[in-house]
């Protein structure tokens, strides 16, 4: 008879090997689960420091009994920004309030990680343990029985260590926790890019908005004495008419630049979410009848068929009249820009799900896909030679709507024209 028959060595060493491979598949799918479940939580938030707070807060206890996570300073100090134990009372010996060099005090695992950039493993503390023996009686105090240390790094930039330690007895760490410890670390890594970035981009955009409101102030004052000096010009009878001609150009190219440094200032205050608003309950009706009136001489002028639809009932919102003329006045001034002569442009409304929505539709040479998803953007212009581009002024219109709780978008096609949609909430 065969020696492994009956249940003998063979079968036994076969059954382990199994419950072996059956464990590590489990454990291959709770460290997916872990590691799907941290990156849903280091993306909730921008700000750095909560994101390695809530790192930690994740780690423990699922996948170490206490962690902290050290970030590198200019100076080569280190901070620890983050920390935790599963039993509260040992939390203190994690803190650090100053910031510390790695070779302080015996802490020679942390100094070996930033040096080499790969992780440390300390399956045993008391049986693998080469450290100063100060440092390893800090372990002790902490109860820990197996580290590991793994480097945070971006593109390759060494910026900080995420340490996870084990209480447990019966559970030393391997090669595996290693991994898995890599992988959370280059999650956390991404978040916190993420995060810098947003920062910059943050303080690029008060840089920009900051010198953009020093610059239109500083020019409302000249572009007003120009204007003011054609005007005395024209008020005496010292110059011919070709000066006088002249004077009006200048008086015109005033008021279009004082236009211009106004759209400015409420482009970036309609990014800001800083529009000033004076809401009230308005007639859709009314808003209509004196958005047709502003512009129906604008398109009698360009030989353009002007209509302006009526709701087929009274309809109120909640709004700020001049705003909101404001918002359809840019979308058609588009429209008559860039609808040719013989054209059309129509104002078209809707009502839906308790908003209302106003359209204003052209004939005018339409836009690609590109366009759409720029026309938007404060300060973007179609490329040289398509002066299709929206500019400043659906910018301020998009920040105006949004203002009232509403929304905007553009529906058009290359030679089919442009809808330009305003949709706000209606009042009750």
């Amino acid at each position: 008879m065969p020696p492994d028959s009956g249940g003998g060595p063979r079968r036994r060493s076969e059954d382990s090997s199994e419950a072996a491979e059956a464990e590590a598949r489990v454990s291959s799918r709770e460290a997916l689960r872990f590691l799907t479940r941290a990156g849903r939580v280091l993306s909730r938030s921008l700000d750095p420091d909560q994101t390695l707070k809530r790192l930690v807060r994740l780690a423990v206890p699922r996948v170490a009994c206490f962690a902290m996570i050290d970030l590198l300073r200019d100076d080569d100090r280190l901070d620890r920004v983050a920390f935790g134990h599963i039993d509260p009372s040992k939390e203190s010996l994690l803190a650090r309030p100053e910031p510390f060099r790695p070779t302080e005090l015996g802490i020679l695992p942390l100094a070996q990680v930033i040096e080499s950039g790969k992780p440390l493993l300390v399956e045993d503390v008391e049986r693998d343990w080469t450290g100063s023996a100060e440092i390893l009686e800090r372990v002790r105090l902490l109860a820990g029985r197996s580290l590991i240390i793994v480097p945070l790094e971006i593109h390759g930039e060494m910026f900080g260590t995420l340490t996870f330690g084990s209480t447990r007895t019966d559970r030393h760490y391997g090669r595996s926790d290693v991994t898995l410890a890599q992988e959370l670390a280059r999650t956390a890594a991404l978040a916190l890019e993420n995060s810098r970035l947003y920062r910059q981009a943050q303080h690029a955009i008060t840089a920009r908005d900051e010198v953009l409101a020093v610059v239109s102030h500083d020019l409302r004052n000249p572009v007003s004495r120009v204007r003011l000096a054609a005007e005395l010009l024209l008020d005496t009878n010292q110059i011919a008419e070709s000066g006088r001609n002249t004077a009006h150009i200048i008086i015109r190219a005033a008021d279009e630049m004082q236009r211009l440094i106004g759209d400015l200032v409420e482009a970036a205050r309609a990014e800001a979410g800083n529009l000033t608003m004076r809401t009230s309950p308005l007639s859709v009706d009314r808003l209509l009848e004196h958005l047709d009136e502003s512009h129906a001489a604008t398109a009698r002028a360009k030989n353009l068929a002007w209509r302006v639809d009526r709701p087929p009932r009274p309809l109120t919102i909640e709004g700020d009249e001049g705003r909101l003329l404001q918002a359809l006045g840019n979308f058609v001034g588009n429209a008559m820009k860039f609808t040719p002569e013989g054209g059309e442009v129509h104002v078209v409304i809707e009502e839906a799900n308790r908003t209302v929505r106003i359209g204003v539709v052209d004939t005018g040479p339409g836009m690609d896909e590109e366009q759409l998803t720029r026309v938007f953007e404060r300060f973007w212009q179609a490329e040289t030679g398509d002066h299709r581009g929206a500019g400043l002024g659906l910018a301020i219109a998009r920040g105006i709507v949004e203002a009232h709780s509403g929304r905007v978008w553009l529906e058009s096609e290359v030679g089919e024209g442009t809808k330009a949609w305003l949709e706000v909430p209606l009042a009750g």
